[in-house]
């Protein structure tokens, strides 16, 4: 994790930025020469140091963590039949039961 320091918020370089409109913002990986992490948005090829981003764009929402591969195929993989006797889930009578009487 490469993090930067800014009016004394902690940001994680290695993940996205948005900005208070939606434009996402990512670290090129090269600083400026005062040594502030420039991020460009998507589209644009200009970079802009944080600092400024921040400033004019701001304030800067980190974007979601992708999920892990591991974490993904857990989830997909996952026992139904475990997961309805644990209460996690309903099964498909249990479903058609409760949306009946619903109906009614």
């Amino acid at each position: 994790m490469t993090t930067y320091l800014h009016d004394g918020t902690e940001f994680d370089l290695d993940g996205g930025f948005t900005d208070v409109i939606g434009v996402e913002w990512t670290w090129t990986g090269r600083y400026s020469d005062t040594g502030e992490p420039l991020l460009v948005a998507g589209g644009h090829s200009t970079p802009l140091p944080l600092p400024t981003v921040y400033h004019d764009h701001g304030p800067l929402i980190p974007l979601p963590k992708r999920s892990t591969g591991r974490l993904v195929r857990a989830a997909v993989s996952a026992d139904f039949t475990a997961s309805v006797l644990d209460g996690h889930t309903e099964s498909y009578e249990q479903y058609a039961l409760r949306t009946t009487r619903a109906a009614q």
